[in-house]
Formats: structure tokens, sequence, C-alpha cells
């Protein structure tokens, strides 16, 4: 497991910013990514047409995608119920969840609900700056790229984002996990593959 984060330096004012944004990266193996890609693409157009945009505004969470796109239904079913292949990854999330709550002497909840939807971007694509949740039952998100080719994702310090943004690239690998706190904002860059870019996106919530 790999731990990334944007911190704040020692406040030398009580006005001073204090904050701490910690995520981790870890590479899941034992998974057949190439079945799940396959899955997805063929169950995208049934899941378009069974269900509809999450919201009634913003309609694709703030991704630019548009309604005509899986994205925009990302709350409105739940990937890991769509395949066994696909559910096989939710207990290596939960590990990497522990793990990392570990890493960060935080005791690990013993029960978390993990709902996920996928992202398939075609050629000239690119998902918008966003970000999953600010509300005050807000915890963790992740992300799995399926299938990709030369893309990145790029997650951005929430308090450091107009006069000079703080940006950190995590180049997009088949398998990577990457857990985030929800409030973190983050974004691709275009994806130029003639071959769909696909990705698993979910939150987890305390029970």
């Amino acid at each position: 497991m790999i731990l990334r984060g944007f911190k704040s330096t020692l406040p030398l004012s009580p006005f001073a910013p204090v904050y701490s944004h910690p995520w981790c990266e870890e590479l899941i193996k034992g998974i057949d990514y190439k079945k799940i890609a396959q899955i997805i693409l063929k169950k995208e157009p049934e899941l378009m047409k069974q269900y509809g945009p999450t919201q009634k505004t913003n309609q694709d969470g703030y991704t630019g995608l548009g309604t005509n796109s899986l994205t925009s239904r990302y709350g409105s079913y739940d990937i890991f119920k769509v395949d066994d292949s696909i559910q096989a990854l939710l207990p290596k999330i939960r590990k990497v969840h522990d793990k990392f709550l570990k890493a960060l002497k935080i005791k690990a909840p013993s029960k978390i609900l993990i709902k996920g939807w996928a992202n398939v971007l075609r050629k000239g694509e690119a998902i918008r700056p966003h970000l999953h949740d600010i509300s005050s039952s807000a915890y963790l998100a992740g992300n799995i790229p399926i299938q990709c080719e030369n893309t990145s994702t790029f997650y951005m310090n929430p308090l450091n984002q107009i006069n000079d943004p703080e940006v950190f690239e995590t180049k997009n690998k088949i398998g990577l996990l990457t857990l985030f706190p929800s409030t973190l904002p983050h974004y691709t860059n275009k994806h130029m593959s003639s071959e769909e870019r696909i990705t698993i996106a979910f939150g987890l919530k305390l029970l």
C-alpha cells in the first residue's frame, strides 16, 4: 500500500489552515479485469435503459459526461450486484479499507456499506472536477481502473484550488485501487484511445 495526501504545515497563527487529506493506493490482484470490462460493456445499454439519471439537477454528478452516460446513473443501481465477477472486488476493497485505517491509526468500523457504479469513457471524453460528498456523514470514496490506456486521475487539495492549485496526478493502471476522502475533488484527463476507458467508482458509508 502507498499512502499519499495533502497535509498542512504547522500553523503560526490562529487563522492559518489546518488540514489533512490522506489517501492510499494498492494494486488489487487475482481479478479477471478483462472479463469485468466485457460484462460492463455488455450491460451498459441495459442499465442505461432501465435506470434514469440519479439527480434531477446536475444529472451527471458534475462530471460533464451528460445524461447519455452510465456515470449519470451512479446512484440508481449498484455495479457490485450486476455480476459475481464484480462482486468479488468487495472483500478486497474492505481489506484495503481496513489496512488504510490501521495505517492512519483509526479504528476500522465493524460495518460499512460499499455501493458502486461504472464509468465508461469513449474517445475524446474526460471527467471534470467534482467531489462525492461534503455532508456531515461524509466518509470515503474509491475507484478501480478496469480498462485504460494513457489516462490519469488528478486529486486536488480542497483548500488550494484558486491561486496556485495543488494537484496530484495518479497514472491509471488496471487494478490500482485508490481510496480517498469523499470530500476530495478529482478529475481525469481526456481519454484518447479508441478502446473504452472503464473504471468502477464507489462510495463507502458508515452503518
